[in-house]
């Protein structure tokens, strides 16, 4: 008992040093984005919004982003629908090669990106189809639906099937019973499956390296490129329009749904 309460403050100080580790960068590159020099983070000539015009202005940057917009969303909507029936099979039915399937499905989440990146390479190269928009958009999709599938199995562990029973018995279909009573209550799932599936189709470079092709490429690698050829704020500025973005977002989950529904399916 005594170990464990003197582990308490150990584990908390590593997390708070963790914490601290990941978001100390945050506000050094929010400054660097208003730098008006290109090697200095803070300036004392004031500040500037001219490299967010100048990423905005990038023909490569705004093709890219809506490339990475048009994948994640694609991606986030087939995951949600290969998903809820999928959760749903899982968590009310037991059948033979039930475990085996979680795992299969599961796979993506245990292997280096890296692997899946060439893997996939491989496999678009060896049947002629090659790199591109929608190779990728099915690699995410793979990708993203664990990601997408566990907070559904939670959230639906947690509801009480008798709900649903009992609309059958009062004359509702099957699926008429699902979309009316057990779908609704699904919506804390919905909304954590869905933002895990288009923050990762979003934000993946390690895939994304290797499924794009001259002319056409996502956000992450066509800021990675642009970043190994000139050093300039022009992607600080970028990166701070996602951190508002992902604020947004925060904020938007909060209003709807409330972070601690959030976490907890997390």
């Amino acid at each position: 008992m005594t170990s464990s309460r003197g582990a308490g403050p150990i584990f908390m100080c590593v997390g708070m040093a963790t914490l601290a580790f990941i978001v100390l960068p945050l506000p050094f590159i929010i400054l660097y984005s208003f730098s008006p020099n290109a090697y200095a983070v803070i300036s004392s000539q004031g500040f500037t919004l001219k490299w967010f015009v100048s990423f905005f202005e990038n023909d490569r940057f705004m093709a890219a982003t809506a490339a990475s917009l048009q994948i994640a969303a694609i991606t986030t909507v087939a995951s949600l629908l290969l998903a809820i029936p999928t959760a749903v099979m899982a968590v009310r039915h037991r059948f033979v090669g039930r475990e085996l399937l979680l795992t299969l499905i599961s796979a993506p989440l245990v292997v280096p990106g890296v692997i899946v990146g060439t893997a996939a390479l491989g496999f678009v190269s060896q049947t002629g189809i090659g790199p591109g928009f929608w190779p990728l958009t099915v690699a995410m999709i793979a990708l993203a639906l664990p990601l997408t599938m566990r907070p559904l199995i939670a959230n639906l562990s947690g509801l009480d099937p008798d709900l649903e029973n009992a609309a059958r018995n009062l004359g509702a279909s099957p699926f008429s019973a699902f979309m009316r009573i057990t779908l609704p209550q699904l919506a804390p799932g919905l909304v954590a499956g869905g933002t895990f599936a288009f923050v990762e189709a979003m934000d993946n470079f390690a895939i994304a390296a290797f499924l794009s092709n001259i002319t056409f490429t996502t956000l992450p690698v066509e800021s990675y490129s642009y970043i190994r050829d000139i050093d300039d704020p022009t992607v600080a500025a970028m990166a701070t329009l996602l951190i508002l973005f992902s604020v947004f977002v925060v904020f938007l989950i909060e209003r709807l749904l409330g972070l601690d529904k959030f976490l907890d399916l997390g």
